[in-house]
Formats: structure tokens, C-alpha cells, sequence
């Protein structure tokens, strides 16, 4: 089932970090290079990444009472300082993708032998761009609430003197990005599982009081028998039911009208963003081409009325229609209201939860190639040295206002 339609070439899109400086002149303390050089890492251990990084300081203090050093207390006690005399040690195997602070690579615990992937996120950058309370947000509602089965489980996190490192299950059987970019479009029965399955995850973060703010395809990767399994949560906020943020961040096409209009939103957008995956994974597109900014997404937003192609059954249409609700008071927001809904009344939800529909039972058996290859940004690949290269937009907010709101 290849891609058929004579659509042009996607990229993978990138999400705005909420806390990116909107100034492309400024300086933001990155690297030439665009990050840090991961061929350096690779092979070593990660005890070694720390001698080196203690060694680099310049830390000559050899006294027991010595104070904790500002860029490890800015950190603790959220990220401890890792203990190389006891702590389990990790051989760097490769990079996986490079994210917004640093790289994701593969590992091998030297004590099970396991794979795992570890993000490696460099601090100075967290920390000129004021991403510190981001970073902990992440790795502690990860560890918290991933042993959900549709979560990539966050098994520690630590820091040394120059990197936060988190260890998360290691997911090599790729990602919906790739398989989409392959077929083109999903058939609907996979669409209708996937959809549900995601509505699931939702439901449980809200419930636990965090927004995710980053639903898109990259974000999903695949178990072996094809359930979702969402990864990265640097986006992620604790949020109780009913509150409201402002921080404009995510990535353009999946957000929700109220963020693109600079408007205090919640656990709504989330909703919206599974409905622009939903359609797109349905058509084959995304049901808004992308804009320049926010400004002009947002009348696109406005202008667009979601409606796929008759080949799309009117129950799937349906589910579209309330998701993608302009209005979020208006808006399918709630799993109830959701499993309620026409497509999915055949559907048993708790055999979801506990995996026993399996995806690859309802599509052709050479849909998912399990090869674990991905079209994550590579990075010996050539770009500038803009550190805007790999976003899809540059943020023009409001006359008066230079950066995003941070709450």
C-alpha cells in the first residue's frame, strides 16, 4: 500500500519550545554548530561524559564542605547528581534524533545489557533560554505517569555537571511520521483504533492533571504489535482540570485556534490537535497548509471548514467535526462523550487499555514494516547555522509583546 497520492514531499514539522526566545538576532548561547557534537559521545560511557564534564569546570575545590555549584543546584532536587561509584552505568551506542536541547541516543546498561534511549540535554542551553522548569516538568510527569500502555515509560533521570540525562524505554520499531509519509493515508479501521487509543492517553493525563501540548505524528512511535506508544514530553505542563495557560508553543498546524489567537486555553487544545492527527491520517494531509506565523495560521484556521472526501465515511467525518470545533466550549473534549460517539460504539474500550485488539489484526500484513527506520533529523546533516532552521515558523506576536507569555 504505497503512497499514491501526488502530494509533495513532507517534513517532519518541529514544535516550538514554549520558552524559545522570539528575537531570531538574539543570542541564545547555542553552539555553532546547532547542538553538541554527538560524534564526541559516541562509544563512551556515560560515567566517562562526567569526568569529563567535571574535569572541563575547572573544579578544583578539594574540600567535603564545598557548596553545591549553581548549575547543579539550579537543577536539584528534581534531577539528583548522579553517584559514579554506585550508579549503573550506560555505553552510548548511537544517536537516535536531535531534539530541541540536545541529542536522543541509543544505550546499552552495562548491568542487564538492555537498550534504552536516553535523552542527553545540554544545560547551558536550558538555561539561557529559561527552559529549567520545563525540563523538570518533563521528566517527572513522564516518570509518573508512564507506565500507562500507551506511554513510553521513563525509567530515571539524573544530572552531571554540564547534562540532564533521562533514560526511556527504547522503542526501535518507528514511528507514524514515517508510515504515514510511506502509505499516504490509513486505512479508517486503523484510524479508528489509533483515535481511540489516543483518546485514552488524553483522558488519563487530564485526569492527572497535566496538558501535553505537542499531539503529532512524530510523537507517536510503535510497540511490536503496532500499538502507539507517545514519547516527548518537553512540551508537557502540569495543569489541573478547569485552569488555563497562556504560553504559546506547539507545533503550527496542530494548534488549537485559541492558542494561535494568543487566548488562555487548557485541556481543550489537546483535543483539537487529535482531530487535525485524525483528519490527516485519514486524507493524507494536513486540512490546513502551513502559514508563516501564527497570525496567518489562525485565518486559515478560521476560513477552513474540515470537511475530508467522500471516501471518508460520515460517522469518521463526524468524529472530525466535534474535535476540530472552533470554539472550545463546543468542542469533544471528554472520553465518555467520546466512546459515545457513532464510529466507535462497536468498539470495546477496555480491551483497548489492555491491548487486545491488535493493530496489525486490522490492516494488510505488509502495512507496518517494523524496520525501525525514521526520518528523524540526522545530525551530521547539513543546515545553517540559524537556530530557527528547524522550526516551522518564527513567532509575530501582538505589537508590544517580543516573547511568548510564560505562566
Amino acid at each position: 500500500m504505497g503512497n499514491n497520492n501526488q502530494k509533495a514531499p513532507l517534513r517532519k514539522a518541529q514544535s516550538v519550545p514554549d520558552t524559545q526566545i522570539l528575537d531570531i538576532n538574539a543570542d541564545s548561547g547555542r553552539s555553532k554548530g546547532g547542538g553538541s557534537n554527538w560524534k564526541l559521545f559516541k562509544g563512551k560511557s556515560t560515567t566517562h561524559l562526567n569526568k569529563i564534564d567535571h574535569t572541563d569546570s575547572g573544579d578544583k575545590s578539594s574540600s567535603a564542605q564545598a557548596a553545591v555549584p549553581l548549575v547543579e543546584a539550579l537543577f536539584l532536587p528534581d534531577f539528583p547528581v548522579k553517584n559514579k561509584e554506585t550508579d549503573t552505568d550506560f555505553d552510548i551506542i548511537d544517536v537516535i534524533a536531535k531534539g530541541a536541547y540536545g541529542n536522543v541516543v541509543k544505550v546499552r546498561r552495562e548491568d542487564d545489557k538492555q537498550y534504552y534511549a536516553m535523552k542527553m540535554l545540554d544545560k547551558k542551553q536550558i538555561i539561557v533560554e529559561s527552559a529549567i522548569q520545563q525540563c523538570k516538568d518533563e521528566a517527572a510527569i513522564q516518570s509518573i505517569l508512564g507506565d500507562h500502555p500507551f506511554i513510553v515509560k521513563c525509567h530515571e533521570y539524573w544530572q552531571s555537571r554540564k547534562h540532564l540525562y533521562i533514560v526511556l524505554e527504547y522503542i526501535p520499531f518507528g514511528d507514524m511520521f514515517t508510515l504515514w509519509t510511506f502509505h499516504g493515508y490509513f486505512p479508517e479501521k486503523i484510524v479508528k483504533l489509533y483515535v481511540a487509543e489516543l483518546a485514552m492517553v488524553l483522558d488519563y493525563l487530564h485526569k492527572s492533571g497535566v496538558i501535553y501540548r505537542d499531539m503529532k505524528m512524530e510523537n507517536l512511535l510503535f510497540d511490536m504489535e503496532g500499538h502507539i506508544q507517545l514519547t516527548d514530553f518537553g512540551l508537557a505542563k502540569w495543569l489541573a482540570r478547569g485552569e488555563k495557560t497562556r504560553t504559546v508553543c506547539g507545533t503550527l498546524q496542530y494548534m488549537a485556534p485559541e492558542i494561535l489567537a494568543v487566548y488562555p486555553y487548557g485541556h481543550t487544545a489537546d483535543w483539537w490537535s487529535l482531530g487535525i492527527l485524525m483528519y490527516a491520517m485519514l486524507v493524507g494531509k494536513y486540512p490546513v497548509d502551513g502559514a508563516k506565523d501564527h497570525i496567518e495560521m489562525a485565518q486559515r484556521v478560521l476560513d477552513s471548514d474540515y470537511l475530508c472526501p467522500n471516501c471518508v465515511s460520515d460517522d469518521a467525518q463526524d468524529v472530525v467535526n466535534k474535535l476540530l470545533m472552533k470554539s472550545p466550549q463546543k468542542r469533544l473534549v471528554d472520553l465518555y462523550s467520546f466512546q459515545n460517539m457513532r464510529l466507535f460504539r462497536n468498539l470495546n474500550f477496555t480491551n483497548i487499555i489492555e491491548k487486545k485488539i491488535n493493530p496489525t489484526a486490522v490492516v494488510p500484513p505488509d502495512f507496518f514494516p517494523m524496520t525501525g527506520v525514521s526520518y528523524s533529523y540526522a545530525p551530521g546533516s547539513t543546515h545553517s547555522n540559524d537556530s530557527f532552521q528547524d522550526f516551522d515558523c518564527v513567532w509575530n506576536l501582538p505589537n508590544g509583546t517580543d516573547k511568548p507569555v510564560y505562566v
